[in-house]
């Protein structure tokens, strides 16, 4: 028994987790951003990749925030019926012995399943083939995962995000921008706005934007403001966004923790926006303790 435990305590420390943060749509002036990312988690080589998507079966949170797919997946299963021999089939084929049929098809079986990581990522395929879209399209979750997927041979992503307070976080938020003007923090979070803008000039220049995001500074700055962590006098308000965007960030680490436990890989990345990756590591602390989770700049 002793040695059952030991032997499943060694296996658990082997698992671990790469953590990437993005900055969603990006200008034009900086589409090539997610370069130095997509190079990076290349060499990571993850066996798994999970993505700021809401899990399928995650009603609220898609009613929330994604209440669109909600309707156009709904409308399409009112319309057609899957061939779930056939969609069984394809998921346990390569992508390169896949076609455009292949790829239309399973888009719109993931889109009656609910599954917005893995549509958007078909949808793709379907549009661009493996060889991926010729010019970024400026979104950073989408340029940076899909070709990584591709590259990887990764077939399905693993959606982990939560919105099932939206509307509440949403509401605290306002209510603490109104509450803190003239209190002297709505100056603190101009001057880090300002801050941020700055030190991303020339790391834009240089085509660097995006080891600029993951820097422990700019994380550590957008932890701050997505939380109301930089308020020196809190109130019932920013004390609710701080909490509410907590919650959130352990829900996610829950979604993670619980895949990477039903499964036997051993590497896997996180591409997620960079205001959630100092609270999610935390998370993972509390969560999954065994599990090691990896920054960009952990190492330097």
């Amino acid at each position: 028994m002793i040695v059952a435990f030991w032997a499943q305590n060694i296996f658990a420390q082997e698992k671990e987790l790469l953590i990437v943060g993005t900055m969603h749509e990006v200008p034009t002036i900086v589409r090539h951003s997610y370069r130095p990312l997509l190079k990076y988690a290349k060499k990571y080589k993850p066996e798994a990749i999970f993505v700021e998507d809401i899990r399928p079966d995650d009603t609220l949170s898609l009613k929330n925030y994604t209440p669109r797919f909600l309707r156009l997946a709904d409308s399409l299963s009112q319309v057609n019926t899957i061939d779930e021999q056939r969609f069984h089939v394809l998921r346990t084929k390569q992508l390169t012995d896949m076609d455009a049929n292949d790829f239309a098809f399973l888009a719109d079986a993931y889109l009656q399943h609910r599954d917005r990581a893995n549509y958007t990522y078909y949808d793709y395929l379907k549009t661009y083939g493996i060889t991926g879209a010729r010019k970024p399209l400026r979104k950073e979750n989408g340029d940076l995962i899909f070709p990584l997927a591709v590259a990887m041979g990764i077939t399905e992503l693993l959606p982990v995000d939560d919105h099932q307070v939206e509307p509440e976080y949403q509401k605290a938020w306002r209510n603490a921008m109104k509450a803190s003007s003239g209190t002297g923090d709505d100056l603190i979070l101009a001057k880090m706005m300002k801050k941020e803008s700055r030190s991303r000039l020339w790391p834009s220049l240089w085509g660097r934007l995006s080891r600029h995001t993951n820097k422990p500074a700019t994380l550590k700055r957008f932890y701050q403001i997505n939380s109301c962590r930089y308020v020196t006098q809190p109130n019932e308000y920013s004390q609710a966004v701080q909490q509410l965007w907590d919650e959130r960030n352990y829900r996610i680490a829950q979604n993670i923790a619980e895949q990477i436990k039903a499964h036997s890989y051993h590497k896997s990345i996180l591409v997620i926006g960079a205001g959630h990756v100092i609270s999610v590591k935390e998370m993972l602390k509390q969560v999954y303790p065994g599990l090691q989770v990896k920054l960009m700049y952990d190492e330097k």
